[in-house]
Order: structure tokens, then sequence, then C-alpha cells
């Protein structure tokens, strides 16, 4: 089963930790750091107190052909946060993934990593910045299986009961916005044109999420290609070639004439300060495709 985390809580991107098992213990180091300088008056010398410690925190191991097996009860959400145990010789950012098994339904994840500049491994060895993904479960007990991708890397992983943080909708003016109803859901959308840049501003650091759909008519039938742009200026941060076809369960509540897509999902992030972006949707037949822009803060990697 799936452990309560009930020991002290650490920072590590998350909550407290369990141990028991096969772990791969990771070594986090927290350290603060003076703000500019402070003098003092007259002739109290200081005292030398240490204020940096090493926090250990029980990752499990996945490796290829040696899977991670779990229960989790729902309904609720779990984190899984993951480590890179990072390869010998290897230099620069590394990509890995991992699978997720729930009975037969296979999920995929992928990150890329750098290696981490305050968490070691045993005998100090590399391991990579946290990177983790959310899951959420059905009610009733759920079965799980982790499993490398790839190559023969070795993987921390390392599970709490967490939810996602809240996400804000960012408002783009001057673009009609319009109603999408699903089911039961309902979302804000923001009308973007074929071919002309809609602009927008957000304040980093933060990780951005648009939420894009084509907008079909009857006249345009099958599922259709498009390629969605974000750019700063003249750099271009994200560039995806997705598809989409009509949703079958998806309306506006305000345009009868415009059939919603199925959603597709664009990430990215953002460091400090005021950024002004263009979105870009273009190589389709579709005249038209909506938006919902949200953003999260962004997390400390370590």
């Amino acid at each position: 089963m799936i452990e309560k985390f009930e020991g002290p809580r650490v920072r590590d991107g998350g909550r407290g930790t369990g141990g028991g098992g096969l772990l791969l213990a990771l070594v986090l180091v927290f350290g603060a750091a003076p703000a500019g300088e402070v003098k003092f008056a007259g002739k109290t010398e200081p005292l030398e107190i240490s204020v940096v410690r090493r926090v250990n925190v029980s990752y499990y191991p996945v490796a290829k052909g040696t899977p991670l097996e779990f229960e989790a009860a729902g309904p609720g959400w779990l984190r899984i946060y993951t480590r890179l145990w990072w390869p010998l010789g290897a230099d620069g950012p590394r990509k890995y993934g991992l699978s997720l098994w729930h009975d037969e339904v296979e999920r995929p994840v992928s990150f890329e990593t750098r290696p981490s500049r305050s968490s070691l491994g045993p005998g100090g060895r590399r391991v990579g910045e946290w990177r983790s993904f959310f899951v959420q479960t059905p009610e009733g007990s759920n079965r799980y299986r982790l499993e490398v991708l790839g190559g023969a890397e070795t993987v921390g992983v390392r599970i709490v009961l967490q939810a996602p943080r809240p996400s804000r909708t960012v408002a783009i003016p001057g673009a009609r916005e319009l109603t999408l109803a699903d089911g039961r859901d309902t979302a804000h959308l923001y009308e973007i044109l074929a071919g002309k840049p809609l602009a927008l501003e957000l304040e980093g650091p933060c990780h951005a999420r648009v939420r894009a759909r084509l907008n079909f008519v009857p006249a345009l039938a099958g599922a259709q290609n498009f390629v969605l742009t974000v750019q700063e200026g003249k750099t271009t941060l994200v560039r995806r070639n997705l598809r989409a076809a009509r949703s079958p369960s998806a309306l506006y509540a305000d345009e009868p004439g415009l059939v919603p897509s199925s959603e597709r999902v664009l990430k990215f992030a953002l460091p400090g300060g005021r950024h002004s972006l263009t979105l870009l949707l273009n190589g389709t037949l579709a005249k038209t495709g909506a938006i919902g822009v949200e953003v999260l803060a962004s997390e400390k990697y370590e």
C-alpha cells in the first residue's frame, strides 16, 4: 500500500516523505544566505551557528526491468516526484521517461532535467533536479505500476498525497470571449483568428498552459492539423504541431454555428519579469480557434 507520509515535513518541492522497502536516499541541502550587509554598533562579537542541514528524503528506485507497483485508495490526488539517477560521466541536460499503468491503461510521461546543485545520492552520486506529475485516483482501491521508458537509467520516485495547485486564468483584452460547455463543465475561452497574432501579457516567474481548440464549421470535415506558436518579440518560446477532430460532447453556448474540437494543451515556463507575448494559430483549414491561458507560480527545482 502507498505510505501515509506521516513523518516530519521537509521541502523537496512537496510535502513529507515516507520510508521503508528498498529506498534510494537522496540528500537535500538547504541554506540561508544573507541579504546585503548589516553593521552592528558596540563591541558585541557574533556567535557562529550553523543553519545548513542535510535531510534524507526517501525515493523508491525504478529501473528498466524492475517496475514499481503500489496501491492508492481514492478518490484523491497523488503527486509523483521523480529524480534521474545521473549517469556517470554525463553532462548537460538529460531527458528521461516513465510509464504509469493503471489496470491496462498506460500514461507515459517525459521530462528534461539537469544535475541538482543541492541534492546528492549515496556516496555523493549526482542526481537530477526533481520533476513531478499528478495522478487523480478514482474511488476505491487502485493498483498502479511505474516503468522506466527507453534506456536503462534508474529513476528515484517519491509519492505524496497532494492535489494540484489552483491555476489562474488570464484575461486577454480585445479578444472575443466564447463560453464552452462540455457536460456539466463550462469554461471561458477567447477566439483566435488563424494567421493573426493574439497579444497577451504574463508576469513571471510562472508556468503557463495554453488550452487550445479549433472551431469547426459544417463544411470542415475530418480531423485537422494546426500549428500553435508562442512568441516573445522575435523569439519563439514554443511551437507545436497539433491535430484535433470535432469534440463529441462540447459546444459553444453563444455560437451554435461553431463546433469546438477536442482540447489540445501547450505548456511553457517563463522567468521573472513582465512578458509581452503573442499567440499564433496557423497551418490549418479552420478559420478560427479558441484558447484559454492559465498560469501557475513557478516552483524551485532542487
